[in-house]
């Protein structure tokens, strides 16, 4: 893609700069998705799949590139603890 702007006559810097632009927001609204999808599988799968296996299973079956599918796990698994009830303090006698 960078290639085609490089080509084109007047596409100088602020053309790549806007591409970059776009590229990086298609990206982010693209792992969103991904994230927001593996959530509604644990949430479907809740009784049967723990948060790990069923992102493990959703992350398999997309094929994610090892990059891609390291950064939807990060922010699944940070979601998830953000939304989890707050674990009760341990009691000792």
């Amino acid at each position: 893609m960078l290639d085609w702007i490089r080509g084109r006559r007047g596409g100088g810097q602020e053309s790549r700069r806007k591409l970059m632009l776009a590229l990086a927001r298609a990206e982010d609204a693209l792992v969103e998705t991904h994230v927001r999808n593996a959530l509604e599988l644990h949430d479907a799968m809740e009784d049967e799949l723990s948060l790990e296996d069923a992102l493990a299973t959703y992350l398999d079956a997309m094929a994610l590139a090892r990059t891609e599918a390291e950064i939807v796990a990060r922010r699944v698994l940070t979601r998830a603890q953000i939304h989890a009830p707050p674990r009760r303090a341990r009691q000792f006698s």
